[in-house]
């Protein structure tokens, strides 16, 4: 009996032990991780001093993010005042360099600063479910060269496609109402340049799949929340946090979805791709009726020749070129539309514009080059609102000194501001809106180059600048003219009473009102954008 007891003693002795240093390991672990959280922005700046530190009474730095996601651009303008050139910050998500423009053509083209990188940090490139950022992956080759030696090329083929999209869309989303009518403007421009796109990403049946299309708008939007809910968790935690959380678990839900849509449409591509390795290219009548080759259709035929045997997920490039394009594209198309709601004679001189180009090229590439005050409109409504507060985002896999003798450390996150877009001294008058503002510069010697959409300069960051500028631009540009030359021709514009547009900041990036509606009516357009030539 004594012994039984004695046993038990021991082994209620050691259960305690045990809990006693399970309690000390987790407390331990705890307060490591707490002064690890704290202190290892200090350790990477390297004593330099950190704007938006958190301040005395703030343990953690979740406040110090959420002024950031609150007022990043009044949190940049007076940093610059006190740190002209460069300064570190604590940003949303972590510390980061921020520099003057002026530093924008030795950022632009130095290798030692890693895009890839700087992505693969930001959305958690390594964990299930965010691959599509994972660096130095097979899908970012493919990609990149697909959108700038494939689809940029073949832009010129695609534009009357592309206009028959638009035409569909409207007509869905804006209807043929002749009276005035209200509708939320960025849906329904969302929705009509997804369509657009997928005619060129995946062409038909796919650009009119209901699901696809579904999924193609919805999955960008579920891929930044899941990428904003995992940022709360520790970084050795958020693999696993990543299986359980419901954004994350949606977004490789979805990701799945978009795998079961897309896998017998590129299993018909590939037995008619091994037929015609077996008989030879096929062949259609050209306009004399002479036979000529069938050329590749869309992204799903590139995609495969640029891998070129490389083993990657088709479906994950699709929804990365969709993640890429559809939604910042719609975004710059909806400004631009908020803009024109208040500008009748900018309105009627586009329409001009259209009538003229179109009615005399029709729907071929020399008209989109030809849209220039339409040129214009977009790329000064870009300079206004870039879709982000800075740009050239980078991380630096190297140290790197400056020519004015600046040193940013290697692993340093860097982001050049797009503040002199906003300058006096760069653009007259710059905080007004001014559609002919580029239009003018072009029509002056020697400034034909920089002042179109496509072009990127110092002066304006709107596709960022230099290797990594926007690969697709030229594409979105093409998009976007297309899309608001039928708008404008086809419908009257205006502002609903007590609506305001206001641009939505959150943390360094902007975004067009999502949730204001306009006013639309039908209009009878003087030439037919479905046959301009007719």
């Amino acid at each position: 009996m004594l012994q039984s007891q004695l046993q038990l003693h021991l082994q209620s002795t050691s259960l305690l032990t045990q809990l006693g240093l399970l309690v000390a390991f987790s407390l331990a672990l705890c307060l490591t991780w707490t002064a690890f959280t704290i202190l290892s922005p200090y350790l990477r700046v390297q004593g330099k001093k950190i704007l938006n530190d958190r301040a005395r009474s703030e343990l953690l730095w979740t406040n110090a993010r959420q002024r950031f996601q609150a007022g990043a651009r009044e949190l940049f303008k007076a940093a610059f005042a006190q740190h002209p050139n460069a300064f570190y910050i604590m940003t949303d998500t972590d510390v980061e360099l921020i520099l003057n423009p002026k530093y924008a053509p030795e950022v632009r083209n130095d290798k030692r600063f890693d895009i890839g990188k700087y992505n693969e940090q930001m959305f958690h490139g390594t964990i299930a479910g965010f691959e599509m950022f994972e660096d130095d992956h097979v899908l970012e080759r493919v990609f990149v060269e697909t959108v700038r030696n494939k689809l940029t090329r073949a832009i010129g083929k695609f534009v009357e496609p592309i206009s028959q999209e638009a035409a569909d869309g409207l007509q869905k989303q804006w209807t043929d109402n002749t009276e005035w009518h209200a509708l939320p403007l960025h849906q329904s421009i969302l929705r009509t340049i997804a369509q657009q796109s997928s005619r060129v990403f995946q062409g038909p049946p796919l650009c009119r799949n209901p699901d696809w299309l579904r999924i193609t708008v919805n999955h960008t939007v579920t891929f930044f929340e899941a990428a904003e809910s995992l940022k709360v968790w520790p970084h050795p935690l958020r693999p696993l946090a990543a299986k359980f959380l419901p954004l994350c678990r949606k977004l490789r839900s979805e990701a799945e979805e978009a795998r079961s849509i897309i896998a017998p449409v590129l299993e018909e591509r590939r037995v008619r791709q091994a037929q015609r390795a077996q008989h030879g290219p096929a062949k259609e009548a050209g306009e004399k009726g002479e036979e000529v080759e069938e050329t590749a259709g869309d992204m799903i035929e590139w995609s495969e020749q640029t891998a070129n045997g490389a083993i990657y997920d088709p479906a994950l490039l699709q929804m990365k070129v969709s993640l890429a394009s559809i939604h910042t594209t719609s975004d710059l198309v909806s400004q631009a539309i908020f803009n024109l709601c208040s500008r009748p004679k900018l309105v009627d001189d586009l329409r001009k514009e259209v009538i003229s180009v179109i009615g005399q090229y029709g729907w071929i590439k020399m008209a989109i080059y030809q849209l220039k005050l339409m040129d214009s409109v977009l790329k000064e409504t870009q300079r206004l609102k870039p879709i982000s507060i800075g740009t050239m985002v980078r991380t630096t896999t190297s140290p790197v000194t400056f020519s004015d003798g600046l040193q940013v450390p290697q692993n340093t996150r860097t982001l050049v501001s797009c503040h002199n877009m906003w300058c006096d001294s760069v653009h007259k008058d710059a905080s007004q809106f001014d559609g002919y503002r580029f239009l003018k510069l072009r029509q002056r010697p020697g400034q034909e180059n920089w002042t179109q959409l496509v072009s990127t300069s110092n002066n304006h960051l709107g596709f960022g600048h230099g290797m990594h500028a926007c690969p697709g631009r030229f594409f979105a540009a093409t998009t976007a003219k297309v899309l608001l030359a039928h708008v404008v021709l086809k419908y009257d514009l205006k502002l609903l009473e007590g609506q305001k547009p206001d641009v939505i900041e959150h943390g360094a990036a902007q975004y067009a009102n999502v949730w204001c509606e306009i006013g639309v009516r039908r209009r009878r357009e003087e030439i037919d954008l479905a046959c301009p030539l007719a």
